[in-house]
C-alpha cells in the first residue's frame, strides 16, 4: 500500500515479494503483482511496472529528444530501473551519462526487471556513474544537449533535484541550446509540488512547458512532465519532422506518437490555471 495524500491509499494485489532489502538510501523492494507484473518499490513508493513502464518513459524520453533537433550528449539523473536510458540510446547519434546515486536499484532491475533496461547498462554508447546527481552536474559545465531527470517524488535526498540551486547548475551544465526534461509529478495530488516545482524552473530558463501522459501503476492514472528549454519550443516541432525522425531511427514507440507529442501540452483547465 502506497499512501499518497491523506485519506487516500493506493495499492496493488500482490503474487510474489521476489527481493527486499535496505540500501544507505532507501528500501528496495521488487514484487510481483497480478496486474502489473514486477514493479519496483522505493520506500514504499512504486517507482515502475513491467507492465506500463513503457508510457513513462517514452514520455519523459522522446519528447525532449525529440524537441531538440541534434540531442548528441544526454545526462540521465537517476533512473536506476534502465527504462530512461534504454529509450535514449533507441536514438543512434545519441551518447548518455546516467548518474544513481544507489548502485543496488541498477543491480537488482538488471536481475528481476531484465525487460525495462533490455541491456542498455552494456551498451557501449552508456556511460553509468555511481553517485550523487547535484555534485556531478557541478563538475560538467556546457557539456550536454538534453539533461532527463528520472528521480523519485520530492522528499528525502530527492528534495534538492527540485529546487532552484540545482537548476541553476542544470542550466549551466547545458550548451547554449540544451534543455531539461524532469518528471513533475501527479498534478492531482501533488499540485502544489508541481507548482513551486516550476516557480523554481521560471526562475532559471525562459521558456517552461508541462506536458502529460497516462501512467496507470501511479497515483490517479495522470502524470506531469516539465521541459525547461533555453530555445526549442516543444510546441512548436512540426508533427511531420517528429515522424521523419522517428522513421530514420527506427524507433516503434507504443505511447509517445507525433500527435501524441502536441497532444501532451494540452492541460485540462484547472491544471493549466495552476502552472501558468
Amino acid at each position: 500500500m502506497e499512501k499518497e495524500t491523506f485519506g487516500y491509499v493506493q495499492g496493488v494485489l500482490l503474487k510474489e515479494r521476489l527481493f527486499e532489502q535496505r540500501s544507505p538510501f532507501q528500501s528496495m523492494q521488487v514484487i510481483d503483482s497480478h496486474l502489473f507484473g514486477r514493479c519496483l518499490v522505493l520506500d514504499g513508493a512504486l517507482q515502475t511496472s513491467e507492465w506500463d513502464e513503457f508510457m513513462y518513459h517514452e514520455m519523459l524520453v522522446h519528447v525532449p529528444l525529440l524537441t531538440h533537433p541534434s540531442p548528441r550528449r544526454v545526462l540521465i539523473i537517476g533512473g536506476g530501473d534502465g527504462g530512461a536510458l534504454r529509450r535514449v540510446l533507441d536514438h543512434p547519434h545519441t551518447n548518455a551519462v546516467q548518474v544513481e546515486i544507489d548502485a543496488s536499484v541498477i543491480k537488482n532491475s538488471q536481475r528481476f526487471l531484465p525487460s525495462i533496461s533490455k541491456g542498455a547498462f552494456e551498451n557501449p554508447r552508456a556511460n553509468v556513474v555511481i553517485g550523487n546527481g547535484f555534485e556531478y552536474i557541478r563538475e560538467h559545465e556546457g557539456e550536454f544537449d538534453v539533461v532527463l531527470v528520472d528521480s523519485t517524488d520530492p522528499v528525502g535526498a530527492a528534495v534538492p533535484l527540485f529546487q532552484e540551486p540545482f537548476y541553476r547548475d542544470v542550466f549551466a551544465s547545458l550548451k547554449d541550446d540544451g534543455l531539461l526534461a524532469a518528471q513533475s509529478n501527479s498534478p492531482i495530488y501533488m499540485a502544489l509540488e508541481l507548482k513551486a516545482q516550476l516557480e523554481n524552473l521560471r526562475e532559471v530558463f525562459p521558456l517552461v512547458r508541462t506536458y502529460l501522459g497516462s501512467v496507470p501503476a501511479y497515483p490517479g492514472g495522470l502524470w506531469s512532465y516539465t521541459i525547461a528549454s533555453k530555445r526549442y519550443d516543444p510546441t512548436q516541432v512540426s508533427k511531420a519532422g517528429i515522424a521523419a525522425r522517428l522513421a530514420r531511427a527506427g524507433i516503434s514507440a507504443r505511447y509517445y506518437s507525433p500527435d501524441v507529442h502536441h497532444a501532451a501540452f494540452v492541460l485540462p483547465p484547472f491544471i493549466a490555471e495552476f502552472v501558468s
